[in-house]
């Protein structure tokens, strides 16, 4: 945080020097004499006055500004969203990405390892604050870290209301403080494992919210929805059965038109084409992907990656080759089908 100048709380003004140095000297001893009081005396307040001011004033310099969610101790740097990643992640219109500073929101994108409870929910929450939006971009007050090891901006992000925002950099006193946000309203995680402005506050938020079974932290919603993950992943494993066929066995029949029974590990909307995997790293040579490209993606479910994400799925189409792993393009609705029960 750059500091801005203070005035000290006192000012010392020198003393005229008296050409009759020796005679002020001698009524001054008279006048301390005759109030009881000593030179000695005199100069020990002086002394502790001073070095009591000054210590005042070198803790106001050195103690944290108060707690404040509004940008208000540097100025602004604008930019607007194009795409959020993932709850904690988003990329800028100029194609620099952004981490959240002290927020850790449920893995959904990692290809180490499966969609976290309440990460597809984290991710559609910030979309919706941010994505399309103009909004401030700050770094931690200490700015110790400016990036992180992937080569992210480490920021704050606040988003104004339209009639309020501002295109140039001056600061502003109001907005909504999309970091604070995510963990108030239990979203995600406050990550503490390293200092920053807000961790206090953060970790605050977080109690607040896991004691009132805010979002993530509803344990009977959690409860339901890793039951409803385990039983759909049981369906996947009849694959084989009623002319299915696996998604590892798939790459055997290129050329040829099968029904696939998986479950969607992970999905991806990437704007051009939505990606059903059935691994979790789709570059995994088992890996097998069914593909709705952007042109047919009016005949599906509106947010398809999100529907069929965590589900069994039958898909029926053509085997083919994409980079040395199999997949099926679907084109219509037909194609695909959620399995809800075991085959009989």
């Amino acid at each position: 945080m750059e500091l801005k100048n203070r005035l000290l709380p006192f000012q010392v003004v020198p003393h005229a020097v008296h050409p009759h140095a020796a005679h002020a000297t001698e009524k001054c001893n008279a006048l301390c004499v005759m109030n009881n009081v000593s030179r000695e005396t005199i100069s020990f307040f002086v002394y502790h006055f001073l070095i009591t001011s000054l210590v005042f004033f070198f803790t106001l310099l050195s103690c944290h500004p108060p707690s404040s969610h509004s940008p208000e101790y540097s100025p602004c740097n604008f930019g607007t969203v194009s795409r959020v990643i993932d709850g904690d992640t988003f990329e800028l219109s100029d194609g620099t990405r952004v981490r959240l500073i002290g927020v850790d929101t449920p893995e959904t994108v990692d290809t180490r390892t499966d969609v976290m409870w309440f990460g597809r929910e984290a991710s559609k929450k910030v979309k919706e604050w941010i994505v399309g939006e103009k909004v401030c971009l700050k770094r931690d007050r200490d700015k110790t870290q400016d990036t992180d090891k992937y080569g992210r901006l480490l920021r704050y992000v606040w988003k104004y209301p339209k009639s309020k925002k501002k295109t140039d950099n001056t600061e502003m006193s109001e907005g909504f403080f999309v970091n604070a946000e995510i963990i108030r309203q239990g979203y995600g995680f406050a990550y503490t494992r390293y200092p920053f402005q807000y961790l206090e506050d953060f970790r605050t938020y977080e109690r607040d919210a896991r004691q009132n079974n805010r979002g993530l932290w509803d344990r009977g919603k959690y409860k339901i929805w890793k039951k409803e993950i385990e039983k759909n992943k049981l369906f996947a494993e009849t694959c084989g059965k009623l002319e299915t066929i696996c998604p590892a066995d798939t790459i055997k029949y290129t050329g040829q038109s099968k029904t696939v029974r998986f479950f969607v590990k992970k999905s991806y909307d990437s704007g051009k084409a939505i990606f059903l995997n059935s691994k979790n790293n789709y570059k995994n040579r088992d890996n097998f992907t069914a593909v709705i490209f952007e042109t047919d993606k009016n005949k599906f479910p509106p947010n398809a990656a999100d529907v069929y994400m965590g589900k069994t799925i039958d898909v029926r189409g053509l085997v083919k080759i994409y980079n040395g792993r199999a997949e099926i393009i679907l084109n219509s609705k037909s194609q695909i089908k959620i399995i809800t029960s075991y085959p009989q």
